[in-house]
């Protein structure tokens, strides 16, 4: 983890992928903290899809990325993300907040296609590969010259038999020919 550093993967599509408490939020952060000391203003944007932090278990479930340098960031996030596997008690309710969540999201990814910075860091893309459409993210990750991204890649959750931790594990590995880097944690 500590080998991989911005000027590495500048110019190319870089997942981080692994399961929960591996650090890849941590690694996002650091590798956006870089970006921003390199980048001039206004040539990054950060889309944040994860949910707030929980604990579950005593691990840290989720996690909002930290901004440095926010004057120099285009920050765009949903007003709110549900953490569907935890938060619903039912196959059906966590559908419906998957569901919320994509169309939130899905506002987030239009304002980045209408107007796409050269630089693109994403936080948790599973969130929305649960009931997102994976072209719409191959889109997104077209337009960014560099592109970093984190995805939860385990087998921490129980889905309850909604079927959405299959449908993101299988998007994911779909849209995995896209990365140039994968770092798996």
């Amino acid at each position: 983890m500590k080998g991989i550093s911005y000027s590495a993967i500048k110019g190319k599509k870089a997942l981080i992928r692994g399961d929960v408490g591996r650090g890849k939020t941590s690694l996002l952060s650091r590798l956006l903290a870089e970006a921003t000391d390199s980048e001039g203003v206004g040539s990054i944007t950060v889309i944040d899809m994860a949910p707030g932090e929980i604990s579950v278990g005593g691990r840290k479930v989720g996690g909002r990325l930290a901004i440095p340098a926010p004057e120099k960031v285009r920050h765009l996030e949903p007003t709110h993300v549900f953490a569907p596997r935890l938060e619903g008690t039912t196959a059906e309710e966590i559908v419906r907040l998957a569901k919320l969540n994509a169309c939130a999201i899905e506002q987030c990814l239009a304002q980045y296609i209408a107007s796409p910075t050269p630089v693109l860091f994403v936080n948790d893309l599973t969130i929305y590969l649960q009931c997102g459409r994976a072209g719409l993210l191959r889109e997104v990750i077209a337009l960014a010259e560099t592109f970093v991204g984190t995805a939860y890649w385990g087998d921490f959750f129980d889905d309850k038999g909604s079927g959405i931790s299959e449908r993101e594990r299988l998007l994911l590995e779909e849209l995995i020919g896209l990365f140039d880097a994968v770092v798996d944690l």
